[in-house]
């Protein structure tokens, strides 16, 4: 099945007055944001900087990040467009944060923002796990204070906001909470396998009086976009490969200009999986949740782990063991009964052992009606605030 890199081999050459700005564009927009830009990208080309950023450190990219860079320079439609500006933020105290978001002239009369999700930062994913037990965390805030800025800044221009996990949530948050009048110049923001939110979240009258502009894609073994709730449009997208590799949306199935949804909407996989996230959240209290994962980052730092690389493979394993034992006996006991509950609940949920693949025989909601698009039916079952039905 193709995927958003062979829509720009096919569709590269196609200005967006013969083809229009679609979901497509702005999820390639949201993979870009994990580029390497800063201050020196504005005023350039996305063109240029891809070729100059694959000059610089050719052997550092690798499979789908190299291919975008080779590829994204031979294809006008995105190759084409202007840097605007470009911002990072990196901070560990007083709370982590790491916010890196961009703007970029789409025409002469649009303007797109972009939100980084996660990197492979410790301060990233520090900051992922605030968002677990906080309804709103700073980088929110940064991100409508960011839209409010390139809107001001450039104040005749249509606006679209993009991002992908948690730069997707940041873009409907931002659209959300900026100001009605930057609001009232928001086209669409797209967030692409991006958490949902708390009620103190969605139940805003900014965030329902600019929801139509908002659309969510989550892939059909989603676990990041199926965490939180969402209130938005879901769509729901095929992908052949394994879970863990669905989060990347240049690895979704797409026709000629859009995504192709999933059949049957979420897989077995995503659903208990969602549950089993759901039960976690409610029988540990938030204050719990939040002192067990700062004194496990705490402890990454005294041991100077400041990658996620650094605890996957075999020597990771060691290292994570290490920054387990760092920690007090309270914590570490709050750990296990947070591991122990998630698997209990779904082992609950299935009828074969967690480790192994499951199919819709086994799935908890296999007699509920499945839909690909919330708004003909619903994609969840289950809510995190709220009962849904």
């Amino acid at each position: 099945m193709a995927s958003t890199l062979d829509y720009l081999r096919w569709r590269g050459d196609l200005p967006f007055q013969a083809c229009p700005f679609n979901s497509l564009d702005a999820s390639l927009m949201a993979s870009l944001a994990y580029l390497p830009f800063d201050g020196s990208t504005v005023g350039h080309s996305l063109g240029e900087v891809c070729q100059s950023i694959y000059q610089r450190e050719p052997d550092r990219w690798q499979n789908l990040d190299k291919t975008e860079l080779l590829l994204l320079p031979k294809s006008p439609r995105l190759a084409d467009l202007t840097v605007l500006d470009w911002v990072n933020k990196m901070e560990i105290e007083p709370e982590p944060i790491q916010f890196n978001a961009g703007a970029f002239r789409l025409d002469d009369r649009t303007i797109l923002v972009a939100y980084r999700g996660t990197d492979q930062s410790m301060i990233g994913w520090s900051e992922d796990m605030v968002m677990n037990y906080t309804p709103e965390i700073t980088g929110h805030r940064l991100a409508a204070k960011y839209l409010n800025q390139i809107g001001q800044a450039y104040p005749n221009d249509r606006i679209y906001i993009t991002g992908h996990s948690k730069g997707g949530n940041y873009a409907h948050y931002a659209l959300a909470f900026a100001d009605p009048q930057i609001q009232a110049r928001v086209i669409k923001s797209y967030s692409f396998d991006g958490p949902g939110y708390r009620h103190q979240i969605y139940g805003t009258s900014g965030f329902q009086d600019n929801i139509k502009k908002m659309k969510t894609y989550i892939p059909e073994s989603s676990i990041v976009g199926c965490m939180l709730d969402h209130t938005e449009r879901v769509l729901v997208v095929k992908c052949n490969q394994p879970v863990l590799s669905q989060h990347d949306p240049r690895t979704w199935s797409v026709g000629r200009d859009s995504y192709v949804l999933a059949q049957e909407g979420l897989t077995a996989t995503a659903r208990v999986i969602r549950h089993s996230l759901i039960a976690f959240n409610q029988q540990i209290p938030a204050e719990k949740r939040g002192q067990m994962w700062s004194a496990l980052f705490e402890a990454f730092g005294s041991l100077d782990i400041t990658k996620i690389k650094q605890i996957s493979g075999f020597t990771g394993t060691y290292r994570f063991g290490r920054a387990y034992f760092a920690m007090d006996p309270e914590m570490r006991a709050i750990f296990r009964q947070i591991f122990n509950s998630i698997i209990e609940t779904a082992r609950q949920s299935l009828t074969l052992p967690f480790n192994m693949p499951f199919n819709r025989s086994e799935d908890p909601y296999k007699n509920r009606p499945n839909f690909n698009d919330s708004k003909k039916g619903p994609i969840f079952f289950d809510a995190y605030d709220i009962k849904q039905e």
